[in-house]
């Protein structure tokens, strides 16, 4: 008898009480909701700053389109650019010069080839201006959502040959 009473007392102590279990499943469900909304959070973020993120992959592309294509030369056309648009030659191995210009289309700015076809830099834009200095293009770029951004894209100077052949047909005007 008194066997089966200290059996019955060691099993009472080994259990859960009803308050503990309950307890422990409601901190349980806090953690767990914590965790959704902090990952809720992070995803919300991304999606915000995606948007920069496109601002700069835009930069990336169009230095990976000069550096691919490798050319002996790549400088501005300021004579050429207005606001609305910015022209660029580029000077390839065999000399060949071939003028590209950069414009803004519809909601995108774009790289316009001189074969007719073109290469979206960025898109999803309400308003693109240009300024092009001889070593630099300006884009200054207003999104959609109205945030503004300004590109700038570095070039090669000018070469000395050019700017000689430049002079000769300016004195001939």
């Amino acid at each position: 008898m008194m066997k089966l009473m200290r059996r019955h007392i060691k099993l009472e102590n080994k259990g859960f009480l009803l308050a503990e279990a309950l307890f422990y499943v409601f901190a349980t469900l806090l953690v767990v909701l914590i965790l959704q909304n902090l990952l809720k959070s992070t995803t919300l973020a991304n999606k915000i700053n995606h948007k920069t993120d496109d601002v700069v992959f835009s930069y990336v592309q169009f230095n990976r389109f000069i550096k691919k294509q490798k050319f002996k030369y790549c400088f501005t056309k300021p004579a050429e650019s207005t606001f609305k648009k910015a022209d660029f030659e580029v000077i390839s191995q065999n000399n060949e010069p071939k003028i590209y210009s950069i414009n803004f289309y519809k909601n995108m700015i774009r790289v316009i080839t001189p074969e007719g076809g073109h290469m979206p830099l960025l898109i999803n834009l309400s308003h693109a201006s240009f300024f092009t200095k001889d070593e630099q293009i300006k884009i200054k770029v207003t999104e959609r959502d109205g945030r503004q951004s300004e590109i700038y894209l570095k070039f090669d100077p000018k070469p000395k040959k050019e700017k000689r052949n430049e002079k000769k047909k300016n004195v001939e005007s």
